[in-house]
C-alpha cells in the first residue's frame, strides 16, 4: 500500500493557550515536510480554539476539529479515524519537539519495517521546587536493545513512563488491531491501555534512546497531579481485563506491568486528601490479589522498594496506613530470609526463617 502522507500527527487539545503556539510551531518547523496535523480542539473555554484556527489558516497540512469535551481517548479516536497518514504520532499540547523528531523515527520505521519507533524523551520541569530539563535515562535501571524487538525480550518498558508520544506507529497495525483508546472523561489515564496494547501486540518494536520530545511537568510529584484517586484503578483492571482477553501469560510481561501498578499504588497513597480511605483500601487489595506472589517476588523486574509495597499491601495493610503518617515507628524488613513488619519494636511475618546477619531494614 502506497501513502500520499507519511506521518500524521494528532493533537488533542483542551485549554492550553499558554503553551500551544510553542507547540505547534515545533510541529510547523518539522524537516519532515510530508505530513498532516489534526487539530482536535476538545471544547476549550480559553483562547485555544482561536489558536488552532489561525494555525489551520496559515498552513494547508492543518485540519481544525471543534468538538464538545469529551475527553482526551476521544479526541484521539476521531484523530485516528481522521489520519491518512502511513504512520501516526500523537504529541500533547503543552509540550514541544524537536526538529528533526519525526524524520528520525520515520526513516528507522521505514528501515526496519517497525509497526512502532519509539524514543526517550526530555522531561521539562517548571515548577516552584524546580526548573530545568532532564533527559530520561532508562539504561540505568536495564539493558536498551540495539535491535528490533518484540515485547517480551525487553518487557520492562511496559513498566515504565507510557509516554506514548515519544513515538510513531504504523496506522495499518493500529488498523488491523482495532487499537483505540478508551474513552474516559478528562485525560483518565488513557495512554496506559494504549501503551499496553500497542506494545504487547507489535511483532517489530524499534527502540533509540535519542531524545526529541520535551516533555512539561507543572509539578515535583506525580500525586499533585491525580484528581480522582479511582482512575488509576479503573485503568489498571481494563489491562488485565485485556490481557486475559488476548491469553497474554508471559511471567515477565506480567511483573513489568505489575511494577507499573504497585508504582502506582504508591503515587495513590502519597495524595493527601483521599476522600474514601476504605473504598482505596479495598482497591489496592483487589489489585495487589490479582498479582501472582511468586511472579512478585522472583522478579528482577520488580524492585525491592515494591515487593516490599507488595508484601505490606496483602498481608497488612494498615500497617501500611500507619507508616504513610508515622514513618519512624517502623521499620520493614525484605530479603530472601526474611519478610517482616517491625512495629514499636514487636515483629509482624508470615515466615520464621533464620535471621541473615547480614539483612538490610528501610524507614
Amino acid at each position: 500500500m502506497t501513502y500520499n502522507i507519511n506521518l500524521s500527527v494528532i493533537i488533542p487539545v483542551y485549554n492550553v493557550e499558554k503553551y500551544l503556539k510553542q507547540c505547534l510551531d515545533s510541529v510547523l518547523n518539522q524537516t519532515l515536510e510530508n505530513i498532516e496535523i489534526i487539530l482536535i480542539d476538545d471544547g476549550s473555554s480559553d483562547d485555544s480554539a482561536a489558536i488552532i484556527d489561525e494555525y489551520a489558516y496559515r498552513d494547508k497540512r492543518i485540519t481544525a476539529i471543534h468538538k464538545e469535551n469529551g475527553g482526551y481517548g476521544k479526541a484521539c479516536n476521531l484523530g485516528l479515524e481522521k489520519a491518512n497518514g502511513e504512520y501516526i504520532a500523537i504529541l500533547e499540547p503543552d509540550d514541544f519537539i524537536e526538529s528533526d523528531m519525526y524524520k528520525r523515527l520515520y526513516e528507522l520505521a521505514k528501515q526496519y519495517n517497525s509497526d512502532i519507533v519509539k524514543s526517550s524523551y526530555y522531561k521539562k520541569y517548571e515548577t516552584p521546587e524546580k526548573t530545568e530539563t532532564v533527559k530520561i535515562d532508562w539504561s540505568k535501571r536495564f539493558k536498551l536493545p540495539d535491535k528490533p524487538f518484540k515485547i517480551n525480550e525487553y518487557p520492562q518498558f511496559l513498566a515504565l513512563h507510557p509516554s506514548i508520544w515519544s513515538a510513531i506507529y504504523k496506522r495499518e497495525f493500529l488498523n488491523i488491531n482495532n487499537i483505540r483508546f478508551i474513552e474516559a472523561p478528562g485525560a483518565g489515564w488513557t495512554d496506559n491501555p494504549f501503551q499496553i496494547e500497542t506494545m504487547c501486540l507489535a511483532e517489530n518494536i524499534y527502540y533509540t534512546d535519542k531524545a526529541f520530545y520535551h516533555w512539561r511537568c507543572r509539578t515535583i510529584d506525580d500525586a499533585q497531579d491525580i484528581k480522582d484517586y479511582t482512575i488509576p484503578f479503573k485503568r489498571c483492571s481494563e489491562i488485565h481485563n485485556w490481557l486475559k482477553q488476548k491469553n497474554i501469560t508471559d511471567k515477565n510481561i506480567l511483573a513489568a506491568i505489575y511494577e507499573k501498578e504497585l508504582s502506582y499504588i504508591n503515587i495513590i497513597l502519597r495524595i493527601k486528601d483521599i476522600p474514601d480511605m476504605n473504598d482505596c483500601i479495598g482497591r489496592i487489595k483487589k489489585s495487589c490479589t490479582r498479582m501472582q506472589p511468586k511472579i512478585v517476588y522472583n522478579s528482577n523486574i520488580i524492585r525491592k522498594q515494591n515487593k516490599k509495597l507488595y508484601y505490606l499491601c496483602t498481608h497488612c495493610i494498615q500497617i501500611l496506613l500507619l507508616k504513610r503518617f508515622k514513618k519512624k515507628i517502623i521499620s520493614i524488613k525484605f530479603n530472601k530470609n526474611e519478610k517482616a513488619i517491625y512495629l514499636f519494636g514487636k515483629r509482624y511475618g508470615l515466615n520464621n526463617r533464620k535471621k541473615d546477619k547480614n539483612e538490610s531494614s528501610s524507614n
